[in-house]
């Protein structure tokens, strides 16, 4: 059963790297740091505010609040986006992650298990 639904979009634009210490988790700001562009930069942190922002609003629909700096997404073996940490008993997130010219927007859906 869905518990919870979320979706964001973000003009890359609006993005700044001196955001990054507020959104980004201690693992993804290492992997961060290793994209010597700042396009790239931007993209990625752009990517992982619409995913997170997504994720928040479908936690809103639960008991449990959490904030940016708390949520860690990777990325598996072929490329698409797990969220590694929180973990919650007895829920299942599905997630993904697109990227169009300027924009990138985040999707979320929590399921009971």
């Amino acid at each position: 059963m869905i518990v919870g639904t979320g979706i964001d979009i973000l003009n890359v634009s609006r993005i700044k790297l001196e955001h990054a210490k507020r959104i980004l988790s201690d693992s993804e700001i290492k992997i961060w740091d290793q994209f010597s562009l700042e396009k790239r930069k931007l993209e990625y942190l752009a990517g992982r505010f619409a995913l997170k922002e997504a994720i928040i609003k479908a936690i809103g629909h639960t008991e449990f609040k959490i904030g940016m700096r708390d949520i860690t997404i990777l990325n598996d073996e072929t490329g698409m986006p797990i969220m590694v940490s929180p973990t919650y008993e007895n829920l299942r997130f599905s997630i993904s992650l697109s990227h169009e010219k300027d924009y990138a927007v985040g999707l979320c859906i929590i399921e009971n298990v």
